[in-house]
């Protein structure tokens, strides 16, 4: 059924003025119409671009880096300290338990170490350097009798050659070669090997 109503209108499309059917006819043809909409769906899609992006940037915004933080505080937890120490936790507690690293228990996992004593392990002092490293220049003019070779200690301590390279590597001891034999001074090797002969005993 057609509508008697007739109301002068303008097109929110085109602008041009037409004569509408009804009170809530917005545009003057079928073809202003679909240009509207897609007009419309073009602005909403613009809008929806803009929230998008600027979520994106509210969500890249730098995080504070963690080992940052922890550097910045005095006491740290065990957790804590394996993140900077990139290690396992069991690592951190086999330090404490050995005394290695310092830390104080409040209560049942609430073990505090401090950070200064965690720097602490990477500190070399020079008076334990200076202890147990003899200068090359007075070793180097040792008489060999004052000295052993490598077969005379493999065969006098019963040694195997791999445990004598581990025991050399491990307290760096001096040794130097003249002609055929390798040579190492007595009184850097004799208190090493004794000590350990002493702890086998004891075991």
């Amino acid at each position: 059924m057609s509508s008697n109503i007739k109301i002068n209108k303008f097109c929110q499309h085109c602008g041009l003025e037409f004569i509408a059917r009804t009170t809530v006819t917005k545009y003057c043809c079928h073809k202003c119409a679909q240009r509207a909409y897609k007009a419309n769906v073009k602005e909403l899609r613009l809008q929806l671009s803009k929230t998008d992006s600027q979520i994106e940037v509210k969500q890249s915004k730098p995080k504070q880096n963690p080992d940052t933080y922890l550097i910045l505080k005095r006491w740290i937890t065990v957790q804590e300290a394996a993140v900077l120490l990139k290690c396992d936790r069991r690592t951190v507690y086999r330090l404490i338990k050995s005394g290695r690293l310092p830390a104080g228990n409040l209560s049942i996992r609430r073990i505090r170490i401090l950070k200064k004593d965690i720097d602490a392990l990477f500190v070399i002092h020079k008076e334990s350097i200076q202890k147990t490293i003899v200068p090359d220049e007075e070793l180097e003019y040792t008489p060999l009798k004052d000295c052993y070779t490598i077969g005379q200690i493999l065969k006098e301590y019963n040694l195997s050659q791999t445990s004598l390279d581990t025991l050399i590597k491990r307290h760096n001891i001096y040794k130097f070669q003249k002609g055929r034999f390798v040579y190492i001074p007595r009184k850097i090797i004799e208190p090493i090997l004794d000590k350990i002969i002493l702890n086998e005993y004891r075991g």
